[in-house]
């Protein structure tokens, strides 16, 4: 059974997630040091959400036909999403295999590591 049975509730996930995160003083200090746009392309559900980290904030937008080009675009299932941001998952093993498809600059994305880090402890904490 996948984790996300709806779009709705993978984008309900992220949303929580990134709120929750935006409170953390270490997730803060990453979000004033990036300028990054992210759009990930869910599979199974299917959804589609970018993330944009500019001026120390961050939106989270589902889009539907938005042509701005983000600059990096990764590729996962729900479930693979869920591992991503629990921590689950060797992200580095998962784009060799290509449970994890990048489009853009790996090293823009590596620029992320911190908000993912931070993530991952919130989600072990919040058990």
């Amino acid at each position: 059974m996948a984790i996300f049975e709806t779009s709705e509730q993978l984008y309900s996930y992220m949303s929580e997630l990134f709120e929750e995160l935006a409170a953390l003083p270490e997730a803060q200090e990453v979000l004033e040091s990036l300028t990054l746009s992210v759009r990930f392309n869910y599979t199974m559900p299917d959804c589609v959400m970018t993330l944009t980290i500019l001026d120390g904030g961050y939106t989270i937008s589902r889009d539907a036909g938005d042509n701005t080009t983000p600059d990096v675009e990764l590729s996962m299932t729900g479930d693979v999403a869920h591992k991503f941001w629990t921590g689950e998952l060797n992200v580095m093993g998962a784009i060799t295999t290509r449970e994890i498809g990048i489009v853009g600059s790996l090293g823009k994305i590596m620029r992320l590591s911190p908000l993912i880090k931070a993530a991952i402890r919130h989600n072990k904490q919040r058990g």
